[in-house]
C-alpha cells in the first residue's frame, strides 16, 4: 500500500485521533537498552542520539523510569494522524507545526511508516485537537 503524498489530500484525510494516555520522554545511557527492553509494553518509541537513548513511554512506568534517569519530561498527549502519509510527502508536517504554533502549542512529531504522530503539552491536548480538526476542514 502506497501512502498519500498530495498535501491537500493529506490535510483533508488526516483524521487526528487523540490517545487517552499520558506520555513522557526521557534520555537514557545506552547501557540501559536491555533494561528498557523489559518495558516494551509501555515504551512506544526509542531513538538513538549521540547523547544516548531517547524513549517515549506511558505513565504506567514513570516511577520505574525515574530510577534509571533524571532526564524526564512530560506529560504529553499523543495525537495520531490516521491518514497513511507517504514518507516522501512534502509540507505536511510543516502545516501541522504551523497551525499549532499559531495556537502557541508546542509539538514534537514522530513520523513512522504509516502515520505521523504529534506529542503536545497534555494540558493543551483539546486545543491541539481542535486546531487540527479545523485544519482538516
Amino acid at each position: 500500500m502506497v501512502g498519500i503524498s498530495d498535501l491537500d489530500e493529506l490535510l483533508k484525510n488526516m483524521k487526528p485521533k487523540l490517545k487517552k494516555e499520558k506520555y513522557y520522554m526521557a534520555s537514557f545511557d545506552e547501557g540501559e537498552l536491555m533494561t528498557l527492553a523489559n518495558y516494551l509494553d509501555y515504551i512506544i518509541c526509542v531513538f538513538k542520539e549521540n547523547e544516548g537513548l531517547s524513549a517515549t513511554f506511558t505513565e504506567d512506568i514513570l516511577e520505574d523510569m525515574k530510577t534509571l534517569t533524571k532526564k524526564v519530561s512530560g506529560p504529553f498527549a499523543l495525537i495520531t494522524l490516521e491518514v497513511h502519509s507517504d514518507l516522501a510527502a512534502v509540507g505536511f508536517m510543516a502545516k501541522i507545526a504551523d497551525v499549532l504554533a499559531k495556537e502557541k502549542i508546542s509539538c514534537n512529531a514522530v513520523s513512522a511508516y504509516y502515520h505521523d504522530h504529534i506529542f503536545v503539552q497534555y494540558e493543551r491536548k483539546e486545543d491541539a485537537l481542535a486546531a487540527l480538526e479545523k485544519l482538516q476542514k
